[in-house]
């Protein structure tokens, strides 16, 4: 069993995160018939920033009020990690078992949406570097490179644990 506050805590709320990352991904998936990893990645991004908060929140009310910067960042940090890891290693599994179905929608959105901007793209950039985006869209990543992107992408939420543990913190003081 877990003896560290912070990690226990973080955990807990970072399962919490990754769980509904996940269903929401099943619903972007198989309800509405987008894949969950490319644009529409952005839900799981505020889903892992409100946890953050949350967990912070609320590790400070249990711990009578004070929250060092440190103790604040910890808690996001590990809190945005779990939830990044837990839902990557969902990702990879569900991709090994269920195919490459949903890398393959992800892979048909993103040349669509480069296709939308073929004429200001070539304008702007020339018929040689828009051939190579396209090619590069083109390419099917490997379940690998998913749970990668999913860990990578998240640790962009360290800023919001930042601004989150310095509004947060609170020390307590004593007048001599």
């Amino acid at each position: 069993m877990l003896k560290n506050k912070i990690v226990r805590h973080s955990l807990y709320y970072g399962s919490i995160a990754a769980l509904i990352c996940i269903i929401v991904a099943l619903i972007q998936f198989y309800g509405i018939h987008k894949s969950p990893f490319g644009r529409y990645k952005l839900p799981a991004f505020g889903i892992n920033i409100l946890f953050i908060l949350i967990a912070i929140w609320t590790y400070r009310a249990t711990n009578l009020g004070t929250l060092t910067f440190t103790e604040g960042f910890s808690v996001g940090f590990l809190t945005n990690f779990f939830a990044a890891f837990i839902t990557a290693t969902f990702y990879y599994v569900f991709l090994k078992f269920a195919g490459n179905e949903a890398i393959l929608l992800w892979v048909k959105e993103n040349v669509e949406a480069i296709m939308k901007i073929k004429d200001s793209h070539i304008k702007n950039f020339g018929l040689e570097e828009f051939s190579s985006l396209l090619e590069q869209a083109k390419q099917v990543p490997t379940p690998g490179y998913v749970f990668l992107d999913e860990l990578g992408k998240k640790q962009i939420c360290i800023i919001a644990v930042t601004i989150i543990s310095l509004i947060f913190r609170r020390h307590t003081y004593t007048v001599s």
